[in-house]
């Protein structure tokens, strides 16, 4: 899972258009995995794993076992579509949601794919 996150992160911080989606103050964000928390903190100045998650409120979780919580960060599944087949649930606002789920759909790992002519 924390692979996962860091290759989040990257993305994150490598992605120029990203960059301006992200709020000037850190939007906490927090993973709970069965019996882990993994926390990250999203801002335009700085994207990081949080080591010490006592430190700020989430403004928003996800929680779910290891297998759904891997399935979205991969790029496999929208957030809310696993939200609405129970699969996932969440905590935090609306907006709060569409921001995540922008966040991971525009990291998700992008395969490419040869195309014939």
């Amino acid at each position: 899972m924390r692979n996962l996150l860091e290759k989040l992160i990257d993305q994150c911080r490598s992605k120029y258009h990203l960059q301006l989606l992200f709020p000037s103050d850190p939007f906490i964000l927090q993973f709970d995995c069965e019996d882990q928390h993994y926390t990250i903190s999203l801002s335009d100045k700085e994207c990081l794993i949080m080591e010490d998650d006592n430190t700020f409120e989430p403004g928003f979780v996800i929680e779910g076992n290891e297998e759904m919580i891997t399935c979205v960060l991969k790029g496999q599944e929208l957030l809310s579509r696993m939200i609405e087949h129970n699969q996932l649930s969440v905590r935090g606002g609306y907006r709060p949601l569409l921001f995540v789920e922008s966040v991971l759909w525009l990291t998700r790992p992008v395969l490419k794919e040869t195309v014939e002519v």
